[in-house]
């Protein structure tokens, strides 16, 4: 991830502290009316409730204020990978969260995202999502087997 990707994902964190709750909760609603098959995947309760969507954006808001220091989230990314094995997370599950996490943010902010800070996202969502799927892949492979796919 560039540098100046960096620099367009952390230019977004006012927007984001103050819409983090709103892209969150469109993103859940818009991942889970296409893709019903991953709603086990996500405590029911939680969902109603908006507890995942603060969670969510908690995370996005750690990881946007952080992204020059990603050694600082190491306990939040072991916790969140553990969560994921148990759900079973899998590699293909990534692409599908990224667009539809893209295209939230995207629909919230409106014309305030510009091509630019869309293309940042997308490096920093791919930047993470390989981050949680090597760490998941190690979890797997410590005898917590992956389910088929």
């Amino acid at each position: 991830m560039l540098q100046a990707q960096k620099d367009l994902v952390k230019s977004t964190l006012p927007a984001l502290k103050e819409h983090g709750e709103a892209i969150t909760k469109l993103f859940y609603k818009q991942l889970l009316e296409a893709h019903p098959e991953v709603a086990p995947m996500f405590a029911t309760g939680d969902q109603e409730n908006g507890k995942q969507a603060q969670r969510l954006a908690g995370a996005i808001l750690a990881y946007a204020g952080n992204i020059d220091r990603l050694d600082l989230l190491g306990p939040a990314v072991a916790q969140i990978s553990h969560r994921h094995a148990q759900t079973h997370v899998l590699p293909e599950h990534y692409p599908i969260v990224g667009q539809h996490l893209l295209a939230a943010i995207h629909s919230v902010l409106g014309d305030a995202v510009t091509p630019e800070i869309l293309d940042a996202w997308a490096a920093a969502y791919g930047e993470l999502a390989e981050i949680m799927i090597a760490r998941e892949k190690a979890i797997y492979a410590q005898g917590e087997d992956p389910p088929a796919a």
